[in-house]
């Protein structure tokens, strides 16, 4: 016989109430705000540029300079430094061109061509006068005789000084002659009448003293290319430093001298400071006074800007060779920036608000592209200096 089983009934579904079913809608809600809150505030950063606003100041600095040969190369205090004093001698002898004058004859010259129409020789004697048909008065340099029915060429100088005498060429009478034979005896030039230019050489002081200074430049050219043999590593030499003092010194002419040329002989001790110019730098900076730093400024050096005026030191117990003073330009800003008070603020409020502060060029705000405000955290806003 075959057995039957009982068939066995289903469960009933378990009913969730309607006021179980919201609060489950309600708390996962919640989750999801609690999440997306604290995933806002994780992601929410605002990140503010700002460039600041520099003014340029010159600050001042001294530091000293101590001979090498008599300590180590590290270990000095603030504001001194090793180095050297390097000496040489030059001495040269050039020749240099005098000054050159160009001046024109006080009175025009030139040449007539003398014609005698005449069956007999016309003497004519020394500033025999001849006329232009301006009037302008010529005369015979020297003495001559023209053959009768000939002619003869001669020099003849302005009767007095003057541009007027420079004329073309024109044709000439004998004011001394009768009128009658003046139609026998006249002159005519070819060429124009004028006042020759001479050239003279003058030796002055000015020019003396000019050639003394290129002579000098050329021995410290000289010096500054020998005393840089004896440079030890990393040092160069303080171009203001360089001391110069003259031994010898002649020319050979007098001021006033009408010579062609003259010759210059000197002869130059040069000396000079030879230092690290990068640890002088270092030095200086780190005598920057605090109030440079203090509350936050900022501060950019410019390298390129740094001039020194160097004293040398002579007989002093503590080896120091000089003491350089110098300065160089820094550029300062001061920027104050509060965060609780960027807080909450729009793109724009914020910006506005960076423009308005002391010490502040440009400001620009970048925000996540969810979100139109600022975080409410002060550390999600990030400050970044821009110092281009």
């Amino acid at each position: 016989m075959t057995q039957k089983h009982a068939k066995i009934p289903p469960r009933p579904a378990k009913i969730i109430k309607a006021s179980y079913r919201n609060l489950i809608i309600i708390f996962s809600l919640l989750a999801v705000c609690l999440v997306g809150a604290i995933l806002y505030f994780a992601l929410a950063h605002a990140t503010v540029f700002i460039t600041p606003n520099y003014s340029r100041q010159n600050v001042g600095f001294v530091v000293q300079v101590v001979d090498q040969k008599n300590g180590q190369p590290t270990g000095l205090d603030d504001q001194r430094i090793f180095g050297q004093v390097l000496e040489t001698t030059q001495e040269a002898s050039q020749e240099f061109p005098a000054q050159q004058v160009e001046s024109n004859a006080s009175k025009a010259t030139g040449r007539l061509t003398v014609y005698n129409d005449y069956s007999q020789p016309q003497p004519l004697i020394t500033k025999t006068r001849f006329a232009s048909p301006d009037g302008l008065v010529f005369r015979l340099i020297r003495g001559v005789t023209v053959p009768a029915n000939n002619n003869l060429e001669v020099e003849v100088e302005a009767d007095g000084p003057g541009a007027q005498y420079e004329i073309p060429a024109a044709d000439f009478i004998l004011p001394a002659l009768s009128e009658w034979r003046r139609q026998y005896v006249y002159g005519k030039s070819t060429e124009p009448m004028k006042r020759e230019t001479a050239t003279k050489f003058q030796i002055t002081q000015d020019i003396i003293n000019q050639a003394k200074s290129e002579l000098e430049n050329q021995l410290i050219a000289q010096a500054k290319d020998e005393l840089a043999k004896n440079l030890a590593d990393k040092q160069s030499i303080i171009n203001d430093s360089i001391a110069t003092e003259v031994i010898k010194y002649s020319v050979s002419e007098q001021p006033e001298s009408a010579k062609e040329k003259f010759t210059v002989s000197l002869s130059l001790v040069v000396k000079a400071v030879a230092i690290d110019l990068t640890e002088l730098k270092k030095q200086a900076v780190m005598s920057l006074p605090a109030s440079y730093s203090q509350n936050g400024a900022l501060t950019k050096i410019d390298n390129d800007s740094f001039t020194y005026d160097v004293i040398f030191l002579d007989d002093n117990t503590e080896n120091l060779l000089a003491q350089i003073k110098g300065e160089y330009a820094l550029s300062v800003a001061n920027v104050q920036i509060n965060k609780d008070e960027l807080k909450g603020l729009s793109k724009k409020e914020a910006e506005t608000y960076l423009a308005n502060l002391n010490g502040v060029a440009q400001a620009s705000v970048r925000l996540p592209f969810w979100t139109k405000y600022l975080p409410a955290l002060v550390d999600n806003i990030n400050i970044i200096i821009n110092d281009q």
